[in-house]
């Protein structure tokens, strides 16, 4: 009884740790969306804001302006027709640089990687400069332009429609599913704080004395 009334009068005891690691979650996913992004896109509004170093804006800009500047100058120069010595090894490495992004797009998918987003916008862009070169290089009169254009439009044109829409849907999918995970980990971790504290209280209890 001696002792029981001592640890009443010294008060409460501290809280006992729970018996797992606890650290705050991260405020961005894998991917480095942040954990905000979450409840806009269940709602299907996506915040496209990154943290990204301030010399990428004046970059894509400069290079937009440049390039601009190029396709004028190429409008005036180019000729319309011209003859290629290497015309094969060029569309076969073209090709085989295609079929490697789309493997690696497979890869990404199936892994559920977070770079499934960025290989897929690539995918979609080399498809659809695949399905132009394809239309507007073709030599063999009429029934060959009419071949590519078929091709394209059953072919290239729905897959890179495909990839676009994984690159713009996979990291809003990614962010949804991110935020759920840490929404359950929130909840985990204040019932196990409740738990510790009715556990607490339970000692206590235990040990206040009781009326004689």
């Amino acid at each position: 009884m001696t002792q029981q009334a001592d640890r009443v009068r010294a008060g409460p005891e501290p809280r006992r740790p729970l018996p797992f690691p606890r650290p705050r979650p991260p405020d961005e996913s894998p991917s480095g969306t942040p954990v905000h992004a979450g409840p806009a896109a269940a709602h299907g509004q996506r915040d496209d804001r990154r943290p990204l170093p301030r010399w990428i804006a004046p970059f894509a800009v400069a290079s937009l302006l440049g390039f601009l500047g190029w396709i004028v100058y190429l409008g005036f120069t180019l000729p319309a027709k011209v003859r290629a010595e290497h015309y094969d090894l060029a569309w076969l490495g073209y090709d085989c640089a295609m079929w490697s992004v789309l493997a690696a797009f497979a890869f990404c998918a199936i892994r559920r990687l977070a770079a499934t987003a960025a290989i897929a916008a690539v995918a979609s862009m080399m498809l659809l400069v695949d399905a132009w070169f394809d239309v507007f290089t073709s030599s063999g009169g009429d029934s060959e332009i009419l071949v590519a254009i078929i091709l394209a439009l059953c072919g290239e044109l729905p897959l890179a429609i495909l990839c676009a829409w994984a690159a713009v849907h996979a990291e809003r999918i990614r962010a949804r599913a991110y935020h759920s995970l840490h929404l359950r980990w929130e909840r985990a971790a204040r019932a196990a704080e409740v738990a510790a504290e009715a556990a607490v209280e339970l000692t206590r209890r235990k040990a206040a004395p009781r009326p004689q």
